[in-house]
């Protein structure tokens, strides 16, 4: 079974797979959330398709303040309440230089802009990092 990695954001969503056997995270996909609706059929069908067992989704912490819940944060937490409340298994992970580590990458690989996909990846592959 596999393990998908999220990156929340209210415009998209930046979708990782891993696999806990060989503890490796890939950039999948993203998707908009344009409701949760609609991420829920795509989720589904991810879910489905890919043998998923878990969800990991990144919550941010602010560097200062690790314990202080942001704003963001809060909207995550409640996203991943409905996604409980569908049945789904989803863990929380700290994702608090994942978008550097995305920057990085994109900055590498000589493009621009935010990739969501490979912050899904890195959450997921910190997550997975963690697995004994």
């Amino acid at each position: 079974m596999r393990i998908l990695g999220l990156d929340y954001g209210s415009a998209r969503i930046g979708v990782a797979l891993g696999d806990p056997i060989t503890r490796v995270a890939s950039p999948w996909k993203i998707i908009t959330n344009d409701s949760f609706e609609d991420v829920l059929v795509r989720l589904r069908d991810l879910v489905q398709h890919e043998s998923v067992s878990k969800i990991v989704v990144g919550i941010p912490r602010p560097l200062g303040d690790q314990e202080r819940e942001t704003d963001q944060a809060k909207e995550i937490r409640s996203f991943i309440s409905k996604l409980k409340a569908e049945g789904f298994d989803v863990e929380e992970e700290n994702e608090t230089w994942t978008s550097k580590i995305a920057a990085d990458q994109v900055k590498e690989m000589g493009e621009r802009g935010k990739r969501d996909d490979l912050a899904a990846a890195a959450i997921l592959q910190q997550y997975l990092d963690k697995l004994a």
